[in-house]
């Protein structure tokens, strides 16, 4: 085959009469380490403690209002009211910050999340909590690049001059089931006090089934999680802790029916948890409760939780 009509060499080494060779890259993004044990951590029950109602409603697809009331022995009891508002978007993309928020009008206690993609792999995020009293506003700083293949993530806590803690994590596809990474934590509370720790995290993962671990000098979590139905997950964690010397192992799984879905859990302190919500057909109403129970000590804690939408926008409608 002649090749009279190539372009000359010019440093750069193009196939021959530019031959095209087919091939694809099956690599893929492997998320971040904070998420590495998300899909066996989705499948453990959301336990409630006493009365939440929430409410939300669409003002527009990137513009909803959200008021919730609790009354529990755990979570702050209260009113709150805020919602979620996108100054501008184009089909799917956020072209300016998005911001989520809410306030207790009593305590004035609030909570604010900003998101913005100045670009499509960069992802910066700031979440602010405000208490009720006089206390430091807690803070939260992401910053997150993300490649075909890898994503670099930044998170700082609270960092101030005299205390904080930040984090420098990466996660990397070798193969098409094979990802690793590593995350770099620091931590000072004195301008001459630096505490460092090193984790290494790795995950190996198929379409239905996954195997994740994170392990450094202070403890090691190791999670499984499969789907052995179409509708029924199932989940196994382990983590023990060096200083302690103690070792925490979950089983639980999430079966999903038409309407409704049942997420259930043991550990091996003998802490037995149910967990069951409900798409009501007729009115725009969820409904859920749920059950935790200490075997040993014989307490248990019961909750119940509504959740009203009239747009739709629990079930993705």
């Amino acid at each position: 085959m002649s090749c009279n009509s190539c372009p000359p060499f010019g440093g750069y080494k193009f196939p021959s009469c530019f031959e095209r060779y087919e091939g694809t890259s099956n690599k893929k993004n492997p998320g971040n380490v904070q998420t590495l044990h998300s899909l066996a951590h989705n499948v453990m029950p959301k336990f409630y403690d006493g009365v939440e109602l929430d409410y939300y409603h669409r003002l527009a697809p990137n513009k909803f209002i959200s008021a919730a009331w609790v009354l529990s022995h755990v979570k702050a009891s209260g009113f709150r009211f805020g919602g979620l508002y996108t100054f501008h978007m184009m089909d799917d993309f956020m072209l300016t910050p998005t911001i989520i928020g809410d306030i207790h009008p009593t305590t004035l206690a609030a909570n604010l999340n900003i998101l913005y993609y100045p670009f499509k792999p960069l992802r910066l995020e700031a979440v602010l909590q405000k208490p009720g009293d006089n206390g430091l506003v807690e803070t939260q700083y992401t910053i997150e690049w993300t490649r075909p293949s890898d994503t670099w993530t930044a998170n700082l806590y609270n960092v101030r001059s005299d205390s904080g803690r930040s984090t420098l994590s990466v996660m990397r596809s070798i193969t098409q089931h094979w990802a690793i990474g590593g995350e770099l934590l620091l931590e000072w509370n004195g301008p001459n006090n630096l505490m460092k720790n090193l984790a290494l995290a790795a995950r190996y993962s198929h379409h239905h089934y996954s195997l994740a671990a994170t392990a450094s000098l202070k403890g090691l979590d190791v999670s499984y999680w499969q789907r052995i139905h179409p509708q029924i997950q199932m989940a196994n964690l382990l983590a023990w802790n060096r200083s302690t010397r103690k070792t925490i192992a979950t089983i639980c799984y999430q079966w999903n029916f038409t309407n409704c879905a049942v997420n259930g859990m043991i550990d091996s302190d003998a802490l037995v948890g149910f967990m069951w919500t409900k798409y009501l057909s007729h009115i725009p109403l969820q409904v859920g409760f749920s059950v935790v129970m200490n075997l040993p000590i014989n307490r248990f804690a019961f909750g119940i939780r509504f959740v009203v939408d009239p747009s739709g926008l629990r079930r993705g409608d």
